[in-house]
């Protein structure tokens, strides 16, 4: 009994690498090989630590999932930088870097810091570029300033079933059970600020 009441009181003290995971679908087209192609990307995102991510805003969450380019199914994996500083500019990038066997994806989600329901615009529009491997692609800088980009692929939270779909992927990754609604909570109020409650309805209310 004596180590049980031990343990209890030493649960707030001990260090957990707390993180959390979610899903993402997009949807659009890429310039690819000379023509335009349908593209939809299915995405799991995995930020293993999330005290490191609010710390450092160049840590990289890891990424596997499914990029299909009409109708032909890719196996990527890569990284995720969420609201890293945008080069050179105001505002915040979400970078995807993916990569399968044969092709190759760059792109950012180009974020301004006007708050509001503005923001939910700028998370909406992926644009990128989509390669063979081994092929040079361009700059993020190339991309956000001198549009340099050839693929479009949008968040689309107004269709049936993607908003619900992400809002109710998220969970927790070694994270305590009484710590699991305060993961979730850091992370969307981190990227939604403000609003976040209008798309987390399970948020603690203020």
């Amino acid at each position: 009994m004596k180590w049980i009441l031990a343990f209890i009181l030493l649960l707030p003290g001990i260090a957990f690498g707390r993180g959390i995971a979610f899903s993402e679908e997009m949807h659009g087209y890429a310039f690819f090989k000379g023509e335009f192609r349908d593209v939809d990307v299915y995405l799991d995102v995995t930020v293993q630590d999330i005290d490191a991510w609010r710390s450092n805003p160049q840590h990289a969450a890891k990424v596997r999932g499914w990029l299909v380019v009409n109708s032909q199914w890719h196996s990527i994996t890569g990284t995720l930088n969420i609201l890293a500083p945008a080069p050179g500019d105001t505002g915040r990038l979400l970078k995807y870097s993916l990569q399968g066997t044969s092709l190759k994806f760059l792109g950012a989600k180009h974020v301004y810091d006007n708050g509001g329901f503005d923001l939910v615009d700028d998370m909406t529009t992926l644009r990128g570029a989509l390669r063979s491997v081994g092929e040079s692609m361009p700059t993020i800088e190339d991309m956000l300033y001198r549009d340099a980009w050839s693929s479009e692929i949008r968040f689309e939270w107004w269709a049936s079933g993607v908003l619900w779909n992400f809002t109710t992927s998220f969970r927790t990754i070694d994270t305590p059970w009484y710590q699991e609604l305060e993961v979730r909570a850091l992370f969307v109020k981190t990227v939604f600020g403000g609003i976040a409650s209008e798309f987390f309805p399970w948020l603690p209310q203020p």
